[in-house]
């Protein structure tokens, strides 16, 4: 897990970050928090960003793991396995 900051996010980092946008899938932004209580923004595909944790909803699905780089979802159809871009 990252470690936390007490410096504010920059202006232009946190508009573009919290930009409304139109994209084709669900996107997993960031990781953040402890090993014992992750969570995660996620950035669905009508633009909505969310906070999320073990056990919450989203997307149709239900968040089941939170690891360093990635996020699983569970649905009725299987699992998703969201990553971070590597960069």
């Amino acid at each position: 897990m990252a470690t936390t900051s007490t410096e504010p996010t920059p202006k232009g980092v946190a508009q573009l970050a919290t930009q409304r946008v139109r994209l084709e899938r669900l996107a997993l932004l960031g990781v953040f928090g402890t090993q014992v209580a992750p969570a995660a923004l996620v950035r669905e595909a009508n633009g909505d960003i969310q906070r999320v944790s073990v056990g919450d909803r989203v997307a149709g699905g239900t968040v089941t793991a939170i690891g360093e780089d990635r996020l699983v979802l569970s649905r009725a159809t299987g699992q998703k396995v969201l990553r971070l871009p590597k960069g």
